[in-house]
């Protein structure tokens, strides 16, 4: 369809987007009652009655009047139109995306049969897309252009061809459509669960991207912890200090941790945690003999990415609204209103109802908040990958037995009886023998996860013990 929103022609103005995000939906519709009461014929609005509908809106009226307005009849005085002055304070207020395209929606659905016929879309594209521009400083796409692209939009939304557009058609086309998309966010600070869903993707390819390429650089398998500080400062220049010092101190701590999942963690190793934690400054040679392996870096930079995200604003604070998002896509399950009040008390440790990046690195990964959220296939992955010593995701058969017992080492340390250790063993020895034998009926010197996990799933149907072991069932 080309381009719709082209370069900027006048100063954007972030401080007039910051005041519009406070509009409510509440508020926009007690406007729509004063309009349908006092102006209900007007389709355009000159400054006093624009004034009038909108002053409780915003303290700048005559800014955003100016910024709306074109001259019209003959006497090319400066009017507001109508609908795009609505559209304008929804499209920009701090509702959810969903909630601005049902009120835009519903404004164009002239006789009301809750669906959009053809010259309606036209209404709503021309009315909609002039007043983003305008409000954004953007170069305004003629009116036949629009019209044009009214017809495309409304064949392209029309999917059942019944010349009709319902509310699912029309947001489901808004949502796929990524230029739009980019818009909302660029400048309504804006966007849906499915464009942040493409963001955090694309982040978290290039993070991986970048840790190949520091490995490359340092010609091994991990990345020196000292080094990879280096990095972190470097491509996080922009961020300040304090947050940077947070992730990477969240990595390697990180790092550690999962390393004493299924290996024995050496008691010196230990002190040195505990000197590093105590005087980062003072014992940073202490992380002389640490090395980052890619999967504990992309495990806590996920963390970060999603909060960068959902930070819009570029500005390393959060509010409850963004909050919802931000476990959202962390967790890929929408959580509920209980859920995210619930979440806030819990992080906003300083109760200024505000959620800083560090506050969120600090929650997410710590040790606590990392048990909570271990499931058993998360935990058995961890040990997986210990001992993928060339991380290519695969490791020789040979290592079986071993892999084995490091998996279920945790459930023995709680065993108090030597019959069910001597029992757990026994299992031990029979899976050994099961495994030995499908790996290398498929001629295989080496396995992958999958293998390894769905080797156990499968075996959880004919030992009843060891799906209460492995507690593959835990929600």
């Amino acid at each position: 369809m080309g381009q719709i929103f082209q370069k900027h022609a006048t100063q954007f103005d972030p401080s007039l987007i910051v005041k519009l995000k406070s509009i409510t939906m509440r508020e926009l519709f007690d406007c729509v009652d004063t309009i349908d009461k006092y102006y209900p014929q007007s389709c355009y609005l000159n400054l006093e009655q624009f004034d009038d509908i909108f002053a409780t809106l915003t303290d700048n009226c005559i800014d955003l009047f100016h910024r709306l307005a074109d001259q019209t009849g003959e006497d090319g005085k400066l009017s507001v139109h109508t609908f795009e002055a609505l559209a304008a304070f929804a499209i920009f207020s701090g509702e959810s995306f969903e909630t601005k395209c049902m009120f835009v929606f519903r404004l164009f659905d002239f006789d009301l049969s809750n669906t959009l016929e053809e010259q309606e879309m036209v209404s709503t594209l021309q009315c909609a897309v002039r007043a983003m521009c305008k409000i954004a400083g953007l170069v305004i796409p003629s009116v036949s252009m629009l019209e044009k692209l009214g017809y495309v939009c409304f064949q392209m939304m029309d999917e059942d061809k019944n010349k009709h557009v319902d509310f699912d058609e029309f947001y489901e086309w808004t949502v796929q459509y990524d230029e739009l998309q980019e818009f909302m966010l660029q400048y309504s600070g804006t966007q849906t669960y499915q464009y942040a869903l493409k963001r955090m993707v694309n982040a978290m390819d290039e993070s991986e991207q970048q840790f190949n390429k520091w490995l490359r650089e340092c010609k091994a398998p991990q990345v020196p912890a000292i080094k990879l500080q280096q990095n972190l400062y470097h491509i996080y220049k922009g961020i300040d200090e304090l947050s940077i010092d947070t992730l990477f101190y969240m990595i390697i701590e990180y790092t550690l941790r999962s390393k004493s999942i299924g290996q024995e963690e050496s008691s010196q190793q230990q002190k040195d945690l505990w000197a590093w934690k105590a005087d980062h400054k003072k014992n940073q040679h202490l992380l002389q003999n640490i090395s980052v392996k890619k999967s504990d870096y992309l495990d806590i930079i996920r963390a970060w990415n999603v909060y960068s995200i959902t930070d819009v604003n570029q500005l390393s604070i959060i509010n409850i609204k963004d909050l919802k998002l931000l476990i959202w896509l962390y967790e890929d399950e929408e959580p509920d209103y209980f859920r995210i009040n619930q979440e806030m008390s819990i992080i906003d440790t300083n109760h200024n109802n505000i959620i800083e990046r560090c506050e969120w690195m600090q929650y997410l990964c710590s040790e606590e908040s990392m048990q909570r959220r271990q499931t058993p296939q998360v935990l058995m992955k961890k040990v997986f990958d210990n001992y993928d010593e060339e991380q290519c995701g695969l490791i020789p058969i040979i290592q079986i037995d071993k892999l084995l017992r490091d998996t279920f080492k945790q459930q023995m340390k709680k065993m108090k009886d030597f019959k069910s250790i001597q029992s757990v063993n026994s299992l031990i020895q029979q899976l050994k023998v099961e495994f030995m034998k499908q790996v290398k009926k498929n001629n295989q010197s080496h396995f992958d996860w999958q293998t390894y996990y769905q080797f156990l799933v499968e075996a959880t149907k004919t030992h009843s013990s060891l799906n209460k072991l492995l507690n593959l069932n835990r929600d």
